[in-house]
C-alpha cells in the first residue's frame, strides 16, 4: 500500500508543474498578409479585399503588409493626371497597417513620392534613407504593434543598388541619400532586441535577404519583395524564415506566428492565389472600373502578325523601334526595361505598349565604339546573371569559361561581319540605361525629346505587322 501511495505521489510531482505552466502559459497568434511588387495592377484589388475579410473574420491578429513597389507597370495608375494616385487610393480601401517603399516608388520623383505617401492611411516605414529634402518627411525606421500583451517590431528597408541609390533613374534619387539596408538593420537589433516579434519589411529582394538573416540570425522572419519569386514553401536561412509573394497580386502571402509566454515558437507561411473566382469586393470593383473606363488607352496603335513571346524576341522589337525612330547605326535595351512576357497576335494598345514599357525614359542617341559596347554587355550580364542587353544593328557572342565568367565578347553586324574596333557609332537607347550603366562613351548624349514608349508607338504605327517570332540579338558560348 505504501509503495503504491509513493508511486501516485511521484508521478503527480512529475506532471502537477507542466498541468500549471500549461494552465499559466499564454498563447498569442499573429497573422501576417503579405503582397509586394503590385506594380499598379489594380484589378486584382476587389478579390484581394474578400480573401483579407475572410482571413479577419477567422482569426483575432490579421495585420496586411505591402513589402513595396506599387508603381510602374500599368498606364492607368501611372499616367493618371495624379501619377501613382488610383493604387494608393484603393490601398485605402484595404485594411493596410504597413508599407515599405519599393526602388519603383521613385520613379515620378520625390516631390509626387511624398504627395502619395501622405495620402496613405496607413505608416510606411524606411529605415535605410538617411537623406532628404525638405519636402519630404522623414518615415520611421520601424513601428511597434501591439498584439495582447506581446509587442511586434517591424522595420522597413528599400532596394539599394552598388551605385548607392535604388534601382531607379538617377536623377530622380538626386535629392536623396541612402546607406545599405543590411548594415543599418544589423545596427538597429540591439534596439529591437526587446520586441519578442521582430519583423524585417524588405525590399531588397531574396539574395540580399538571405545574407541579412546569415549576420542578424535574431530576426522572426523577413517579409522581402523586389525578387518577384514565389517562395513556395518559404526559405530558411539560418534559422530565419524568408517570405515572398512573387508580383502583380498573383498571390497573398499569409504567414502564422505563434508565441506562447512572449516567446515565438513557430513560423508558417503559405501562399493563397489571388484569382477571379472569388467573389469580388463590390465597392472597389466599381473603383477600378472608374480607374479602367479611359479610352485613351483603348486605342489601338498597331498589329503583331505573330505572338511575340519571351524577352529576346521583345527586346528584338524594342531595339527595332528605338533604331528606326531615333535614325542611329545601333540600338540596346536591357532586359529589366521590358515588362511584360508577351505581346499576344492582332492589335496592340496604348496601353499594351506602356505596360511593356512603364518607365517614361527618354529615348537618347549616345556616341559608343565597340569596346564601350563590351562594357555594357559585360556590367548587365554580372548586374542580372544573365544576357541583359538586346539590340538591333549588331549581335553578340558572349564566350563565358567554365567558372561562367565572361572571356570574350564578339560584336557582328547583321551581315555577321565584325564591328569596326575603331568606328563611333550612333546608338539609341533609354536615359536609364544611359545614365545608370558603366560603360565608356564618346562625346555628349543627345536627347530625342520623346520617350522610349513613344518611338515604340510610332514604329508599330509605320509598319503594317510586327512578326518577332523566334528573334534572337545575344548568344551565349560556352567555351
Amino acid at each position: 500500500m505504501l509503495e503504491i501511495m509513493i508511486k501516485r505521489l511521484f508521478v503527480l510531482l512529475i506532471f502537477v508543474p507542466y498541468l500549471l505552466f500549461a494552465q499559466s502559459a499564454k498563447e498569442t497568434e499573429i497573422v501576417i498578409l503579405h503582397v509586394n511588387d503590385m506594380h499598379g495592377k489594380i484589378d486584382k484589388m476587389p478579390y484581394l479585399a474578400t480573401m483579407v475579410k475572410e482571413i479577419q473574420a477567422k482569426h483575432k491578429h490579421v495585420f496586411l503588409f505591402s513589402a513595396g513597389d506599387l508603381f510602374s507597370g500599368n498606364p492607368i495608375v501611372d499616367k493618371y493626371s495624379e501619377k501613382g494616385f488610383p493604387i494608393i487610393d484603393l490601398m485605402n480601401m484595404l485594411p493596410f497597417s504597413l508599407s515599405t517603399i519599393g526602388n519603383h516608388e521613385f520613379d515620378f520623383g520625390g516631390e509626387v513620392l511624398a504627395k502619395r505617401i501622405a495620402e496613405l492611411k496607413h505608416p510606411v516605414v524606411v529605415c535605410n534613407m538617411v537623406k532628404m529634402p525638405k519636402y519630404f518627411s522623414k518615415p520611421k525606421p520601424y513601428e511597434v504593434f501591439k498584439v495582447d500583451d506581446v509587442q511586434m517590431a517591424v522595420l522597413g528597408i528599400t532596394q539599394v543598388g552598388e551605385h548607392g541609390f535604388p534601382d531607379t533613374h538617377p536623377d530622380r534619387v538626386k535629392e536623396f541619400g541612402f546607406v545599405e539596408g543590411k548594415k543599418m538593420a544589423r545596427q538597429l537589433m540591439p534596439t529591437l532586441q526587446k520586441y519578442p516579434v521582430r519583423i524585417v519589411l524588405s525590399h531588397m529582394g531574396v539574395d540580399n535577404d538571405s545574407l541579412l538573416a546569415l549576420q542578424a540570425p535574431q530576426i522572426t522572419a523577413i517579409v522581402g519583395g523586389h525578387s518577384h519569386k514565389a517562395l513556395q514553401p518559404m526559405k530558411v536561412v539560418n534559422g530565419v524564415p524568408i517570405v515572398q509573394a512573387e508580383n502583380y497580386l498573383k498571390y497573398l502571402g499569409m504567414m502564422t506566428i505563434k508565441v506562447v509566454n512572449k516567446k515565438v515558437v513557430s513560423v508558417k507561411d503559405t501562399l493563397l492565389p489571388i484569382n477571379k473566382n472569388i467573389q469580388p469586393d463590390t465597392a472597389l470593383l466599381r473603383k477600378v472600373e472608374f480607374y479602367n473606363n479611359n479610352d485613351e488607352f483603348k486605342k489601338i496603335v498597331g498589329y503583331v502578325g505573330d505572338t511575340i513571346k519571351g524577352e529576346m524576341a521583345l527586346g528584338s522589337l524594342f531595339t527595332d523601334a528605338l533604331q528606326r525612330i531615333a535614325k542611329t547605326d545601333l540600338a540596346v535595351q536591357n532586359s529589366g526595361g521590358i515588362r511584360v512576357h508577351m505581346l499576344p497576335k492582332g492589335a496592340v494598345t496604348v496601353r499594351q505598349l506602356y505596360e511593356l514599357d512603364p518607365f517614361g525614359n527618354e529615348l537618347m542617341i549616345c556616341k559608343l565604339k565597340p569596346e564601350n559596347l563590351r562594357e555594357m554587355i559585360q556590367y548587365g550580364y554580372y548586374k542580372e546573371g544573365k544576357l541583359d542587353i538586346f539590340s538591333a544593328g549588331f549581335k553578340s557572342r558572349v564566350y563565358l569559361n567554365d567558372a561562367n565568367k565572361i572571356a570574350k565578347i564578339e560584336l557582328l553586324d547583321n551581315n555577321n561581319q565584325p564591328l569596326d574596333e575603331n568606328k563611333i557609332y550612333t546608338v539609341a537607347m533609354g536615359s536609364y540605361l544611359c545614365n545608370a550603366y558603366r560603360f565608356g562613351i564618346q562625346g555628349e548624349s543627345q536627347s530625342t525629346k520623346m520617350t522610349t514608349t513613344d518611338a515604340l508607338m510610332k514604329f508599330l504605327a509605320q509598319i503594317k505587322s510586327a512578326n518577332y517570332a523566334g528573334a534572337t540579338s545575344s548568344e551565349i558560348i560556352h567555351k
